[in-house]
């Protein structure tokens, strides 16, 4: 019996010791990042110097922090990578654990990176776990010739995040526009009526270039009304770590997207 009040004991000394979090549902976070996507904006400089802008992309890592750590490692170790984004899907139900383990792996990941919010980063406390992570979801940033625009596409699981009249003004400037969201615009299953006319203005705008986009887990790369969309697919891919390095030679005619998992490569002629 003494054994036992002595392991018990032992528990509660050692158990205080530990951060404490109330919920995993709650908005309380133990890692001290705080707008980080802020934080890489201020660390760019001129991106388009060398007369490259290249970009690495990753999306939906959820829980695979093992193939996160592999695209890390290989971001690093590639040559001029002037930003990363991420297209969310860090957590796969925006525990605040989930969003410190994704924290935890981020702070190696070197160049500057900006993050989109995915759907299963947006479900209960998520937003709030994101802004105070990342800032603002609705965010964009600018080099000499091109603005960055980052969107909150989540229009079921954060409604009040998602505001289309932000984004229609965040394209309106004279430089090109490339667009960084989680979910394809084009999505039918979430978006019509008004949402979809909306969109449709903005994915045909005469300034806006690219489109990125995350969500379903598979690469893919089109046109629509001579609009580049790049989907990205799942950082656990079929052929190992996935991960795309965009390459945009200025003056800049066409944009070239290549799979580091298989090493493909494809350009697609810019508007």
């Amino acid at each position: 019996m003494k054994n036992v009040f002595l392991y018990i004991g032992l528990f509660l000394i050692t158990s205080s010791c530990s951060p404490f979090v109330d919920s995993p549902f709650s908005d309380t976070l133990l890692r001290p990042e705080r707008n980080l996507n802020m934080t890489s904006i201020n660390k760019l400089g001129d991106i388009e110097s060398d007369n490259l802008v290249r970009i690495a992309v990753f999306s939906d890592s959820h829980q695979n922090y093992k193939e996160l750590d592999k695209v890390t490692f290989a971001i690093n170790a590639a040559e001029d990578i002037d930003f990363v984004a991420g297209l969310g899907d860090y957590t796969n139900s925006s525990y605040n654990l989930e969003y410190d383990q994704f924290l935890d792996g981020l702070q190696y990941l070197d160049p500057p990176k900006m993050m989109a919010i995915g759907n299963h980063d947006a479900i209960g406390a998520g937003p709030q776990l994101f802004k105070k992570a990342f800032g603002n979801a609705n965010f964009y940033f600018e080099s000499t010739n091109y603005r960055f625009v980052f969107f909150n596409s989540n229009n079921l699981e954060d409604p009040e995040g998602f505001d289309l009249d932000w984004l229609t003004n965040a394209i309106v400037t004279a430089k090109k526009v490339f667009i960084f969201s989680h979910v394809q615009l084009r999505d039918s299953e979430r978006y019509f009526g008004t949402d979809a006319t909306k969109l449709n203005a903005i994915i045909t705008a005469a300034n806006v270039q690219v489109i990125f986009n995350g969500h379903n887990h598979v690469y893919d790369l089109m046109t629509d009304n001579n609009t580049v969309m790049v989907q990205c697919g799942r950082v656990d891919g079929d052929d190992g770590a996935h991960w795309l390095q965009i390459d945009i030679a200025l003056p800049a005619t066409q944009i070239c997207i290549k799979r580091m998992d298989t090493m493909e490569s494809a350009c697609e002629n810019l508007k």
